[in-house]
């Protein structure tokens, strides 16, 4: 194989890898306002979940790198997911706003985070099993 030939199947690669990012973000927002409505009672704007998970990444990034400076260890792996959880429900407490235009409190944004926590676990585990069945499939036909 010559370089070039290398060249396309890593760009292929990152291409794949942009795509998945970019899925992640869609559903991760579509999962949001799900969980938005089942907790507050009303579908907040495409948008504005959209634009709560971006800026929980981007705050959980900058958590991430915070907390592995301070802990080692299996610890800081419970602490991340500790810190994760609070900073996305402060985004949504923040930028998730009720009805009325106020905010719907730090409490029923823990809620929030969790029921989207759990839709998305359950949303892995069936992603998961579909492709133990497809390639598992696959790898028996061999």
């Amino acid at each position: 194989m010559g370089t070039s030939t290398l060249a396309a199947l890593a760009g292929m690669g990152l291409f794949a890898i942009l795509m998945m990012i970019v899925v992640g973000v869609l559903l991760a927002a579509l999962v949001l306002s799900v969980a938005f409505r089942l907790v507050v009672g009303y579908m907040p704007s495409y948008l504005r979940a959209l634009g709560a998970v971006v800026l929980t990444w981007i705050a959980a990034a900058v958590a991430m790198v915070v907390v592995g400076m301070v802990s080692h260890g299996s610890a800081g792996g419970l602490l991340s997911l500790v810190v994760q959880f609070l900073v996305g429900a402060a985004v949504v407490n923040y930028l998730l706003l009720s009805q009325n235009g106020s905010q719907i409190g730090y409490g029923k944004a823990c809620v929030v985070q969790l029921v989207c926590s759990v839709i998305g676990i359950v949303l892995g585990l069936i992603v998961f099993a579909i492709m133990v069945v497809f390639f598992g499939g696959m790898l028996a036909h061999m």
